[in-house]
C-alpha cells in the first residue's frame, strides 16, 4: 500500500524542479520534504528522482507522477460527490500542458472556466505544440495541446482545430525594408523574431515559402506570443503569429501582412483514459473552447 504523503512529497518535488518549492507548496521544511523523498525511495528499492540540476524524473518517478495526478483527479471528484469529506478547503488541481500561442488566444478562458465551475486550480506546462506530448508521457500533465493526431500511449486524441500563422509588419518596417516584395534578400537583410532558438514554426515558414535556413536570416529572440505582436508594432522586427492574435493590429492599422503566405497548424487534445467525470469535464470545457474559436480540421 503507497503512502501517499511519501508519494505527494515526490511528486511535489518533481513537478517543481525543486525540493525547496515543493516544501513551500506542501507547507513543510525542505528537510522533511527530503525525508518523504528518501523514505519512498527506500520503501521501492529505487530512486524516483535524479538529484541533479536540473532535478529530473527517473522511469518510475515519471510513474508514480502520472499516478498521483490521476489521484488527485480522482479525490476532487469524490469531494464534489461527498462535500463532508472536503475539510482542509484546498481546491482540486489539474495540470495540462499548453503551446504559449494557444494560451494567448483560444485557450485564455479555460483556467476561468475550470475554475468557476469546477474548483480547479490550474498547472500549465507552456511549450511548443511539437513538443507537449512529452509532458504526457512523462506524466506531468493529465492533458495536453499537440500537434499528433496519433494517441499517445494510455491517451485518448480528440481535434480541437486549427490554427493558422500568417506574417506582420509595421507599416514602417515594411515600406523600408519589402518597398519590392518580401524575397529571400529582402528576409536575409532585415530581422525576423523567434521564439526560441529552435522556433519551428518561424523556420518552416522561411524554409517553406522563401527557401531560407536557419541561420540565415538575423533575428531577436523574444519568447512570448504576445511580445511577438509587441515587437512587430514596434517596427523593429517581421514576425509569424497566430492570425487570432494580429487582427487587431491588422483592422488599426499598426499593422500590416506583407505577404499573403500562410501556414495552418492542426492541434490535438490528448487526455489520459483514466475513468474520471471530472477529467471528462475539463475535456468538454477545452474542446468548447476550441469550438468556439478554431476552424475544424479538415482532411
Amino acid at each position: 500500500m503507497l503512502d501517499y504523503k511519501l508519494l505527494q512529497a515526490s511528486a511535489e518535488v518533481i513537478r517543481h524542479g525543486s525540493f525547496e518549492k515543493a516544501a513551500r507548496e506542501l507547507g513543510l521544511t525542505q528537510s522533511a520534504v527530503s525525508q518523504r523523498v528518501k523514505l519512498l525511495e527506500e520503501r521501492l528499492g529505487q530512486p524516483v528522482i535524479i538529484r541533479a540540476k536540473p532535478i529530473a524524473a527517473t522511469v518510475a518517478g515519471q510513474r508514480f507522477l502520472a499516478h498521483y495526478q490521476s489521484v488527485r483527479l480522482l479525490e476532487q471528484e469524490l469531494h464534489e460527490e461527498l462535500p463532508v469529506i472536503q475539510t482542509d478547503g484546498r481546491f482540486g488541481q489539474v495540470a495540462l500542458a499548453v503551446n504559449a500561442d494557444s494560451l494567448a488566444t483560444w485557450f485564455v478562458d479555460v483556467p476561468k472556466h475550470l475554475f468557476e465551475q469546477l474548483g480547479l486550480l490550474v498547472h500549465l506546462t507552456v511549450d511548443d505544440e511539437s513538443l507537449n506530448h512529452t509532458a504526457l508521457q512523462d506524466g506531468t500533465v493529465l492533458s495536453a495541446i499537440s500537434m499528433q493526431s496519433a494517441p499517445i500511449q494510455g491517451c485518448r486524441v480528440r481535434p480541437l482545430g486549427v490554427m493558422r500563422y500568417v506574417m506582420v509588419v509595421s507599416p514602417e518596417f515594411n515600406a523600408r525594408y519589402f518597398a519590392n516584395g518580401v524575397t529571400p534578400d529582402a528576409l536575409r537583410a532585415c530581422p525576423a523574431v523567434n521564439f526560441s532558438e529552435h522556433d519551428e514554426l518561424q523556420n518552416q515558414f522561411l524554409k517553406q515559402y522563401f527557401g531560407l535556413n536557419p541561420g540565415e536570416f538575423p533575428a531577436h529572440m523574444v519568447p512570448s506570443s504576445q511580445g511577438f505582436v509587441t515587437v512587430a508594432e514596434q517596427g523593429i522586427a517581421y514576425a509569424v503569429v497566430a492570425q487570432q492574435q494580429a487582427e487587431e493590429g491588422l483592422r488599426n492599422g499598426s499593422l500590416v501582412q506583407p505577404c499573403q503566405h500562410a501556414i495552418d497548424r492542426p492541434l490535438y487534445w490528448h487526455h489520459k483514459t483514466i475513468q474520471s467525470r471530472l477529467l471528462d469535464k475539463v475535456n468538454e470545457i477545452v474542446l468548447t473552447q476550441a469550438r468556439r474559436f478554431l476552424p475544424k480540421i479538415t482532411a
